[in-house]
């Protein structure tokens, strides 16, 4: 309740809301981009997928915003 308490408020105030931190790895990673798609996709964030990270992304990554793609149930396990 307390998480979409504060989508909530940030919609209510006009607030732009912000995706990520510094440890967002593993299954955490995939829950805040999750939210981040649904909740704030049109926001800065740092949660792209991990292939944006390398020195020299390759070709073919997914572009901006990338729309949710959620597993038959629950969030997804990365790793």
């Amino acid at each position: 309740p307390k998480l979409c308490a504060t989508y909530d408020y940030c919609a209510e105030h006009g607030i732009d809301a912000y995706g990520g931190g510094q440890f967002e790895l593993g299954p955490g990673r995939g829950q805040a981009q999750y939210l981040a798609s649904l909740f704030h996709p049109q926001t800065p964030n740092d949660l792209a997928p991990a292939g944006f990270n390398r020195d020299d992304p390759a070709d073919g990554l997914p572009a901006s915003p990338l729309p949710p793609a959620p597993d038959a149930t629950g969030f997804r396990w990365l790793g």
